[in-house]
This record gives C-alpha cells, sequence and structure tokens, in this order.
C-alpha cells in the first residue's frame, strides 16, 4: 500500500493555497488505511511517516522563511518556533425518520509562531465557529477563521480577522478562558463577547467541571450563545464519563465540551440543547472510542450515538460518527508525551 501519489504540488505557494483541501483528501484518506493495515506492514507505515515529515517541514518551512524576511536591518533573526497545527475529519451518518443522513466536516487548528513580525501577538488559522459552540459539530458549516490574536492579560487574548468566504466577513471577539484547580476538580469558565458582520453582536460562555480519579474522568459542560441580532439565547448542557488515558489540550472550548479532546479512551456522554432558555429541542446519547492509529500524531475515533430533536417529533435517530486527527506537532520520530499515555 502506498500514498505515494497524494502528495502535494511541489510548486512554490501550492501548499500555502490548498493545503487544507489536500492535508484532509490525502494524509487523512491514508488514516483509514493505517487502520487497517497489518502491524508487520513496516514499509506502510514508514511511507505513512515520510508523508507526514514532509509536510510537516514544508509547512514549518515555509512559515520560517516568511517570517525572517521581516527580520530588522542589522538584527540578528530570532529562532522560528514550531507552529502546531492538527488537521482533522469528522464524518456522521444518522439514519432518522427521513432515511439514512449524511455529513462530513473537515477540522483544523493551527497557531502560528512568527517571532520576527511581532513578539506580543499570535496568528492563527482554525475552522471553529466563532462562538465556539459544542451542540452537534457536524451540522453546521464552519468556514476558515483566520487573523491576529493578541494576548491582553493571563488567559485573555483579543482576536481580529476575517471569516473566509466568497465575501469575507470581519469579526473580533475578546476571549477570557482561564484554568483553576481545586484539589481533583478542575475548573474551566469561557466567556467570549464578539462582533461579526452582517451578525452583529453576541456574547458566548460556559464553564466545564471535570473530575479525575487516575484515568477516571466526569465532566460536566455547560454552553449559551446570547445574539442580539435575534434576542434568543441557544443553550447545550453535557455530562460525560468515562476512561481517558490522555487528552489533546488544544484550548478550544467547543472540543472540550464535545469530548473530542480525547486522545485515547471510551467517553460516554449525555447532551441537551434548546434554542430559547427552559426549552429542550434535543437530546442526544453516545459513547466514544479513540485510540492511536499509528505513531504518536495519528488518532482515530468511533462514536454510536442516538439522537431525539423536536422538529422529529422526538424520533430516536440512530447513527454513528467517525473521524481522524492528525497532528503536526513535530517529526514522526520524535517521542509524545501524548501517545505515550495511551501505552
Amino acid at each position: 500500500m502506498s500514498c505515494t501519489g497524494a502528495q502535494p504540488d511541489r510548486k512554490e505557494g501550492t501548499v500555502v493555497r490548498r493545503w487544507p483541501a489536500r492535508v484532509v483528501v490525502a494524509w487523512l484518506g491514508c488514516a483509514a488505511l493505517a487502520g487497517g493495515a497489518q502491524a508487520g506492514d513496516s514499509a506502510f507505515y514508514a511511507q505513512l511517516d515520510r508523508q507526514h515529515d514532509w509536510l510537516f517541514e514544508r509547512i514549518q518551512g515555509l512559515l520560517g522563511g516568511f517570517d525572517t524576511q521581516f527580520t530588522r536591518t542589522g538584527e540578528e533573526a530570532l529562532v522560528v518556533p514550531v507552529s502546531p497545527l492538527r488537521v482533522g475529519l469528522d464524518a456522521e451518518f444518522l439514519r432518522g425518520g427521513h432515511g439514512l443522513e449524511s455529513a462530513l466536516r473537515p477540522d483544523f487548528e493551527a497557531t502560528l509562531h512568527l517571532p520576527n513580525i511581532e513578539r506580543r501577538l499570535t496568528l492563527f488559522v482554525s475552522s471553529a465557529d466563532l462562538q465556539e459552540s459544542s451542540a452537534d459539530p457536524n451540522a453546521r458549516s464552519n468556514p476558515v477563521r483566520a487573523g491576529v490574536r493578541f494576548f491582553a492579560r493571563a488567559h485573555a487574548s483579543f482576536d481580529v480577522g476575517v471569516r473566509v468566504k466568497l465575501r469575507p466577513v470581519a469579526f473580533a471577539a475578546l476571549r477570557w478562558s482561564p484554568h483553576y484547580q481545586a484539589g481533583s476538580v478542575d475548573f474551566y469558565p469561557f466567556v467570549k463577547p464578539y462582533i461579526e458582520s452582517g451578525l452583529g453582536l453576541g456574547t458566548s460562555g460556559g464553564l466545564a467541571i471535570e473530575h479525575w480519579h487516575e484515568h477516571w474522568i466526569v465532566r460536566s459542560a455547560s454552553f449559551a450563545d446570547w445574539e442580539r441580532r435575534l434576542s434568543a439565547t441557544s443553550w447545550s448542557q453535557t455530562l460525560q464519563v468515562g476512561h481517558a488515558q490522555a487528552i489533546i489540550r488544544e484550548g478550544r472550548y467547543d472540543r472540550l465540551a464535545a469530548g473530542h479532546d480525547l486522545a485515547c479512551g471510551t467517553l460516554a456522554h449525555l447532551t441537551a440543547g434548546g434554542d430559547r432558555l427552559g426549552r429542550a429541542t434535543s437530546y442526544e446519547a453516545g459513547v466514544t472510542y479513540k485510540r492511536p492509529l499509528h505513531g504518536g500524531w495519528l488518532y482515530g475515533y468511533v462514536e454510536p450515538v442516538i439522537r431525539w430533536q423536536r422538529i422529529s417529533q422526538w424520533h430516536p435517530d440512530a447513527g454513528v460518527r467517525i473521524g481522524f486527527d492528525a497532528l503536526f506537532w513535530g517529526l514522526a520520530s520524535m517521542p509524545d508525551v501524548i501517545a505515550a499515555g495511551c501505552r
């Protein structure tokens, strides 16, 4: 087996313009094959690692070369650190009263560290929605957001950027997301006032509380989003219980509240959501099983779910979600603390 033909074009600038789609189609397509490959197929896994390292070095080289161009004359260029990138693909297949429904959603997160451009700001690229909503992620279409992140204080940041569409949409947001710990209980409050052209003013927020006992975890995650234009508040409440050997920490509230920060383990959840305070419009129950597919950079999950929706007269819709996470945080040969926790 080989994925050599999926390698991106080597023309200058091609990776910058086309890498999200290429990564999803090529590297995550190879991930599906990796899950089914025999453990003894060392040639396949070596090829997969070479694909990973080629893309990692290509992206880091482009970013480093771009950043050093902004070094002032007579000054020594600052060392450009690694810009971590995660690329994921989530697919959902749900059978309800209207037949089989499916949804496919690429998901990626990149924090670009370019010290020679500016020492007090960070560039970011993300497919998360502006509100960081955790409810039914596959039902949303989230165009890419890119912008500049200013870290005003500890746990607080200010984002300015655009949402990439045929007609780009400008946005700005102030985000506060500290982490508090009391014994074995962790608290993750989250508040985010925002403004977006065409949408107007709004505020999203939530509170996640989790308790750990060895590798066992119990987590409660609340979320609410108020939009001034609609004068309405949507909300969700999730309870998660399971055995988690390792977690992928990114600082995104939506992945934490949905349990998608799991690196390896089993996590059951029960979620209720509504479009106004005091009224539920959907319930969902499911179990997520996730584990490393290869090395310390490729992870896959399967999640059987049952959903009840008011709009469907509370008909039980059963289905499954499957997905992959590919971490481009370093070379494939480098030891990884996340994968080490999964053993």
